[in-house]
């Protein structure tokens, strides 16, 4: 006697390979973190050495005759003179100039700048989220001998739970016969070196 393996177990067995192999997968959720760093802006200003411009003459005559003091010329000639001009204070920046001038020349210049805007900085850290387990199945063939020299075969199923328990299931075809098994896992620790 033939026997034949009905066409709806083989169409089942095709329908449930293909929608196995298309497994949906999810992505893990992204949890992302910010922290903002403010540093403060500058409180002691810095200071910045300019070079000297070079003077031009201008000569003005006014066409009278004055008086003359030479030792208050020669006095105000070899004083020296500290100008200290305030470009800008305020809550973003600070910025100054000093001059110093003696015999009629300017002696040096300063510049003292200071940035008092506060600068943020950004930290971001993405977390992602461990895959939690989920239930595994798995579709395959089984191949069985017997001592009397029969075999069988047929389609097998196996659903792994995330628990660590599994149950297959397989179908002979040559002896119509019906397999269900149930396994654990077994954890096995290893040993930390002393």
């Amino acid at each position: 006697m033939k026997r034949t393996i009905p066409h709806y177990v083989i169409i089942i067995i095709l329908i449930g390979i293909i929608f196995l192999q298309r497994e949906c997968h999810r992505c893990p959720d992204v949890q992302t973190s910010y922290k903002v760093d403010t540093i403060p802006g500058d409180i002691i200003p810095s200071v910045i050495e300019l070079s000297r411009p070079d003077p031009y003459f201008v000569f003005v005559d006014t066409g009278r005759q004055m008086f003359v003091d030479t030792a208050a010329i020669l006095r105000d000639y070899f004083a020296r003179v500290v100008y200290l001009d305030t470009l800008k204070d305020d809550s973003s920046a600070f910025i100054a100039v000093l001059d110093t001038v003696t015999q009629n020349r300017l002696q040096g210049r300063k510049l003292y700048f200071a940035n008092r805007k506060p600068t943020s900085i950004i930290h971001s850290t993405t977390i992602l989220n461990a895959d939690p387990e989920r239930l595994k199945l798995y579709a395959g063939a089984m191949f069985a001998l017997t001592p009397e020299e029969r075999s069988d075969f047929g389609p097998a199923l196996v659903m792994l739970t995330p628990r660590g328990a599994g149950y297959s299931y397989a179908y002979g075809i040559n002896e119509k016969t019906h397999t269900l098994s149930i396994v654990w896992r077994i954890s096995l620790r290893n040993k930390k070196p002393p």
